[in-house]
């Protein structure tokens, strides 16, 4: 409600300035007085979850389609719009990048992310699979429904009792455990798909390509060795 509020303020402002319309009632009604400010996330999962979260996704009954989305999901710490609706244009195998175009990044900036060696199996696995659209949902033709992402998600966390998490915890995940693991944060911010702050988002656009995939093949390790652990 507060986000529609904002919105609608912004479309009725436009109109006013433009004397389309007269101001009506409704802009004397601010976004504070509407609802409450989202919270902030605060679940982080260890090593040892994702390898079981990992392992149920493996088993699970879903579509492969699903499953590879949710998998690679864990592994970039990547917004689910992002990989949801990639195609297959959007992996450069030459340049060894995941690229999410501007139109489809939250950020309405370019995002590149490497193709490292955990990611690289199964995106080829999805392109072989699948063709052009690379995450389908059941017509074998649009992406997955973020409905349909959320509902298989649902499944495998019911299925686990470790508690309640989303794949947006896969981010902040991603983010916790390779800052213990000592990566540098531009780095990191760079892997979430984030923008610099100050002078660094105007002037410099290195993207740390090499240091991302160094840190995602940690990342990567350490979630395969905490599976075969559980799985003997």
């Amino acid at each position: 409600a507060r986000h529609l509020l904002i919105q609608l303020r912004s479309a009725i402002g436009w109109c006013t300035r433009r004397q389309f319309i007269s101001t009506p009632d409704l802009m004397l009604l601010q976004p504070k007085d509407v609802g409450v400010k989202p919270s902030i996330g605060e679940t982080t999962l260890s090593y040892n979850q994702l390898a079981k979260i990992w392992m149920s996704i493996e088993r699970s009954r879903g579509s492969t389609s699903n499953r590879l989305l949710h998998q690679l999901l864990i592994l970039y710490g990547a917004r689910n719009s992002e990989l949801r609706l990639t195609v297959k244009q959007e992996v450069d195998r030459e340049e060894g990048l995941w690229i999410v175009p501007a139109e489809k990044s939250k950020t309405k900036k370019i995002i590149r992310r490497p193709i490292f060696d955990a990611a690289d199996t199964l995106l080829k696995k999805a392109e072989m699979t699948y063709g052009e659209v690379l995450f389908p949902g059941e017509d074998l033709k649009t992406p997955i429904t973020i409905s349909g992402a959320n509902k298989f998600l649902r499944r495998i966390r019911g299925s686990l009792g470790i508690g309640d998490f989303s794949s947006h915890d896969f981010r902040r995940t991603m983010a916790t455990r390779l800052s213990e693991e000592g990566v540098a944060p531009h780095v990191i911010e760079k892997m979430l798909g984030h923008e610099l702050g100050g002078v660094l988002a105007v002037y410099n656009k290195h993207d740390w390509i090499s240091e991302q995939k160094d840190a995602y093949d940690l990342y990567a390790d350490k979630i395969f060795w905490h599976l075969k652990k559980i799985s003997g």
